[in-house]
């Protein structure tokens, strides 16, 4: 019996870790996608495992010499708060660029990552 119930709030505690776990804003899609190859693209499309708040998600994005290149006030697709738009702000060169995310779930979990896609000449 008493291991039975040690065995009781060890499972409850390992439930609810594992919970925890999957309540991030996973990046799950791109667009550019990841490693991708592209020609100049006009937004990034980022879609996520559950909903963002737009106010304390963003992205940045840098050419390969580590420039910033201007994007506009992220938001989320209308009707679906899983997907991110960022709007490019200029053409991009042919080159490599680097895009730095960082999102915050509507549950309020922080997750962050970096990918890069090339645009072709």
């Amino acid at each position: 019996m008493r291991t039975f119930s040690l065995r009781i709030p060890a499972s409850l505690t390992f439930a609810l870790i594992a919970t925890q776990a999957f309540a991030h804003a996973q990046l799950e899609k791109a667009t550019p996608a990841v490693g991708g190859t592209v020609s100049s693209p006009s937004e990034i499309r980022l879609e996520f495992s559950e909903g963002v708040e737009p106010k304390f998600t963003g992205v940045t994005l840098t050419s390969a010499s580590g420039a910033s290149v201007p994007v506009g006030p992220a938001k989320t697709e209308t009707g679906n708060a899983a997907v991110l738009i960022v709007p490019v702000g200029k053409p991009l060169s042919p080159g490599t660029y680097t895009v730095r995310w960082h999102a915050v779930s509507v549950d309020t979990h922080h997750t962050q990552g970096t990918f890069e896609f090339t645009v072709s000449p």
